[in-house]
């Protein structure tokens, strides 16, 4: 029983993560916490979810066309609702506002279009959702791999930091002013960065939905907890995210079994509480997120 506790936090915790290093990709370069995000996610698993069932496609060509599309969106997102208010001074808060209102009109089309009714999703082959019952142990294949694969993008997100975008993608976080005199474009930066995260959200839409199922709810859902993580791991680095998004799932996980699925959020609500006492920079320091 424990250890079905510990394969649901572990399943939980790496969408937790995979929205909070979304988060983590917008704000490092532009120091905003783009609340669309959630709902980005929510599009491109709808997006991929009727590719899917309702016209057939592979799974492999329905996540590439929904990333694209998502991350076509972002890039619009970024030129109406944030580039707007970053040129009028890059430490306002007026993207609050505007990427709320992006949120918004997301979540009105697609309900209005595509209805709320959830899509139940089948795992990508030759992955499946069906339990596999070991010793003292039930876990699908595909639970399996969304773990394996959440830790091989965060490491490899941590590495792409390590690349000359990377780098000027950090010297735009730490100093927009100075990172202009040397040459970089943060303008540039940023676009590339809302691209990337919203191709981002759409992957990480397409390995919820065999899991949650792709409805309108659920951007309102990883929202919240993917900024716990992204709040509880330290803003800006992938590495905590990666530690509190499993933190919350277990914590979740654990909360179901010994008090009840209605302690979800209040659960959650006091581990970022704890955690955020003892260290207000989260787990990882967002300073050393910051370190060029």
């Amino acid at each position: 029983m424990i250890l079905d506790v510990i394969v649901s936090g572990l399943t939980a915790g790496s969408l937790y993560c995979l929205v909070a290093v979304g988060f983590n990709i917008l704000y490092r370069p532009t120091k905003v916490f783009n609340f669309a995000q959630g709902d980005l996610v929510m599009l491109g698993s709808m997006a991929s979810a009727l590719l899917l069932t309702r016209l057939g496609w592979h799974w492999s060509a329905a996540l590439l066309t929904s990333m694209f599309a998502v991350a076509a969106l972002a890039v619009l997102e970024e030129k109406i609702a944030v580039a707007p208010v970053l040129r009028r001074g890059g430490h306002g808060t007026g993207w609050i506002i505007t990427t709320l209102a992006v949120a918004m009109i997301i979540v009105n089309v697609v309900g209005k279009f595509w209805g709320v009714e959830p899509i139940v999703v089948p795992a990508p082959s030759p992955l499946s959702s069906d339990t596999l019952a070991f010793d003292a142990i039930n876990v699908s294949s595909y639970q399996i791999g969304l773990i394996l694969l959440t830790l091989l993008l965060v490491i490899g997100i941590d590495r792409l930091y390590r690349s000359l975008w990377g780098k000027a993608a950090l010297a735009v976080a730490e100093d927009r002013e100075a990172a202009l005199l040397r040459g970089i474009d943060p303008a540039a930066i940023s676009r590339w960065s809302f691209a990337f995260g919203g191709a981002f959200a759409a992957l990480t839409g397409y390995l919820a939905a065999p899991v949650l199922s792709a409805s309108t709810t659920l951007g309102g859902i990883l929202l919240l907890k993917g900024f716990a993580a992204a709040a509880i791991g330290g803003l800006g680095s992938n590495r905590g995210a990666l530690a509190a998004g499993y933190l919350i799932g277990l914590a979740e996980a654990a909360s179901s079994l010994w008090l009840s699925p209605g302690y979800h959020n209040a659960v959650m609500l006091v581990l970022v509480l704890v955690v955020l006492l003892a260290r207000p920079g989260g787990l990882v320091s967002s300073l050393e997120a910051r370190t060029v």
